[in-house]
């Protein structure tokens, strides 16, 4: 039985979710990501991800009555409220929820870092609200839409998620059920099943107000060293141009392979000189070339990609081998993103087989960060309304609890917009030919 349509914004509720059903299907993920945990933080856990799921909200107001309980809303709200509130309940769900999908994570899968705000503009007395940097966050490679401005107020979140684009769901939720409508798997471009994988991993919020704000870089950094160390080496890691001491501390300390995407700007050595990443991409030779197809709302849009490689190194770290990718023709020519320059630690040769896997997996990096922000406006992450600093860092763990049991369900929307083949009966367009 599908759910009902959502009503609309104030009045979203799902109330046809089989609360027991919904229950069963939890249950196994809930078990681990609680273990650890004493029977009050265990119901609260379940209670939030199954009224988050149920509501697709993070709001309590929504969540309290979606639950179903006997005793009156007020009172499970109120409930919730002062569990939510535990630091313990969020660490140890955390840990658990790490643990539980680095078993996930194959050796080639993306480890996909997204960093971004939690804009809170019209709030007042939220804990610890700081004032965001100005600036404007860049468009998705090709999107046609202009950057958007950075909201003032708020807080900034990093996560850290696995995007694995021939992987298999977790045996416990491969199966579908009828607790959330049943939906069937979602097809690729070529019409076959889709094997796409999301997984949420880790997660940090946030202030530069709280007494423990360790800076950005800090923050970013201590993220990626609990994932390297779940994932033993496993997955690469994938950032969008990486802020410049997060990307220096990761030459410096590589936690184990990296693909960055990286500003034209950025000075580089490179034979024996230093030159901007934009300089050295013009005088780098792309001897191989394929036709790729970007989904272009009624029709997919051919593109002739062609990529090559330069060896280069960083200036603040001159011992470290590093490789310039370079891919031109993506983005058709526009000169703030072609070509589309992505360094990495992973040792490159003159082999299309081997330059071939880094330019494919980071082309997924944009359908990965839009998956992952389909999962948040889903669950409405925006408006979410705790007073405390540890609730609401809780309420994103438990987010991410809910979001990995959600991506790891047939018909999960996960976007695809690149392909190797255009889509069985939609027309094709190649970049330059529309009037």
């Amino acid at each position: 039985m599908r759910p009902a349509p959502l009503a609309p914004r104030g009045e979203r509720m799902n109330q046809d979710v089989d609360q027991e059903l919904l229950a069963a299907e939890t249950g196994p993920v809930v078990a681990r990501l609680t273990a650890g945990l004493g029977k009050v933080a265990t119901r609260l856990v379940g209670d939030m991800v199954r009224g988050m799921l149920a509501c697709d909200s993070v709001r309590l107001t929504r969540i309290a009555p979606a639950l179903g309980e006997s005793i009156t809303v007020h009172a499970t709200h109120k409930r919730l409220s002062r569990n939510l509130a535990k630091r313990q309940t969020g660490q140890t769900v955390a840990a658990n929820l790490l643990a539980y999908g680095a078993e996930l994570i194959t050796p080639d899968a993306l480890l996909v870092v997204d960093t971004f705000d939690l804009a809170k503009p019209y709030s007042t007395y939220m804990e610890y609200l700081s004032t965001l940097s100005e600036g404007s966050v860049p468009p998705a490679i090709d999107s046609g839409s202009e950057a958007s401005p950075i909201a003032q107020r708020g807080y900034r979140v990093c996560e850290i998620f696995g995007w694995e684009a021939q992987g298999e769901p977790m045996p416990a939720l491969a199966a579908p059920t009828d607790a959330l409508g049943a939906p069937g798997e979602s097809p690729q471009p070529d019409g076959g099943a889709s094997r796409l994988v999301v997984a949420p991993l880790a997660q940090s919020l946030w202030s530069n107000l709280a007494p423990d704000y360790r800076g950005e870089a800090g923050e970013v950094r201590a993220l990626i060293d609990r994932v390297a160390d779940a994932c033993a080496g496993r997955g690469v890691f994938a950032l969008d141009a990486a802020d410049a001491e997060v990307l220096a501390d990761l030459i410096a300390r590589p936690p184990a392979r990296f693909l960055v995407r990286l500003p034209q700007e950025l000075a580089l050595l490179h034979s024996g000189r230093q030159a901007t990443a934009a300089e050295i991409a013009r005088s780098c030779r792309t001897p191989y070339g394929i036709t790729v197809y970007k989904r272009q709302g009624d029709f997919d849009e051919g593109m002739f990609i062609h990529f090559g490689f330069a060896a280069v190194r960083h200036p603040e770290h001159p011992e470290t081998p590093l490789w310039l990718i370079v891919v031109k023709g993506l983005t058709g020519g526009d000169d703030r993103w072609d070509p589309l320059l992505v360094l990495t630690n992973e040792p490159m040769r003159r082999s299309r087989k081997v330059l071939w896997r880094p330019v494919w997996s980071f082309l997924h990096y944009w359908d990965a960060v839009m998956t992952n922000q389909q999962i948040r406006r889903r669950f409405e992450f925006h408006d979410v309304r705790v007073m405390g600093y540890d609730s609401l860092r809780n309420m994103g763990t438990l987010l991410q609890a809910a979001a990995f049991i959600a991506a790891q369900r047939p018909g999960a929307p996960l976007a695809q917009s690149m392909s190797l083949r255009p889509r069985d009966g939609v027309p094709v367009e190649f970049r330059g030919a529309r009037g």
